[in-house]
């Protein structure tokens, strides 16, 4: 059996470690696959600042002197930076949580949250997605979306949600 087990980084989606470890303790052969999905637009490239004394700019009457920043790592490089983090953090997890359990760390790149979980889902053929929900409603439910929503709305397995208040 395969769980896949969305994480956002919040401490809200940690808590799904609760439901995880239950439904280890029902059916230990359980396997974990954590994903997290990163959005490839707000993934930047380090700068850093020169290492010469940018010339001075004079503005008015004062001249201000600052270093100019330099790209460091282009856009590719911080995507496979970030992904070998995330991945990094989704096995720390994965230990101190369930220790006991056998778990495949996933990291997505895609503008849309829902899409890309359930495009793995389907990939890695899961039993079930275990996802948290930050449990928004009203004016900033419309405002921020829902990417359990979007899960829910069009995942082809079944979706075991657990809510924010979970203990």
């Amino acid at each position: 059996m395969k769980a896949l087990v969305p994480l956002d980084g919040s401490e809200n989606s940690h808590r799904i470690f609760l439901t995880v470890r239950r439904l280890l303790a029902m059916q230990p052969a359980i396997e974990v696959h954590l994903v997290t999905v990163h959005d490839p637009h707000a993934t930047r490239g380090r700068t850093d600042h020169a290492v010469s004394e940018a010339p001075a700019q004079v503005i008015g009457r004062m001249s201000v002197s600052a270093p100019m920043p330099r790209l460091v790592e282009s856009h590719g490089e911080a995507m496979e930076r970030r992904s070998i983090e995330s991945r990094a953090e989704l096995s720390d997890l994965a230990r101190n949580e369930i220790p006991a359990a056998s778990f495949v760390t996933h990291v997505a790149w895609s503008e849309h949250t829902a899409e890309a979980i359930n495009e793995l889902a389907e990939q890695i053929d899961a039993d079930v997605i275990v996802m948290a929900t930050h449990g928004r409603s009203g004016l900033s439910h419309l405002l921020a979306g829902s990417v359990t929503e979007g899960v829910i709305r069009h995942a082809r397995r079944p979706v075991l949600v657990q809510g924010p208040g979970a203990q």
